[in-house]
């Protein structure tokens, strides 16, 4: 799994402890599948790694389930 620095993405850089880089997975778009799966630059390979826009993700918030109590 890829990933790169979320630190200034408008939806990523809220995850992670406050103070701990930030970091999301490369998603490839599948207009760029061919040119990821051929390419033999890795210059051109790291130009393809670019965070994916904000406005085509989407997030909501899951609490963590409570604790179970310990049986006792």
């Amino acid at each position: 799994m890829l990933t790169i620095n979320s630190d200034k993405h408008p939806l990523m850089n809220r995850f992670h402890a406050s103070g701990k880089e930030k970091r999301m997975i490369v998603i490839v778009p599948q207009a760029e599948w061919d040119d990821w799966l051929t390419c033999r630059d890795p210059k051109q390979a790291r130009s393809l790694m670019r965070p994916y826009p904000a406005e085509l993700m989407d997030a909501e918030p899951a609490p963590r389930a409570p604790k179970a109590k310990a049986a006792g």
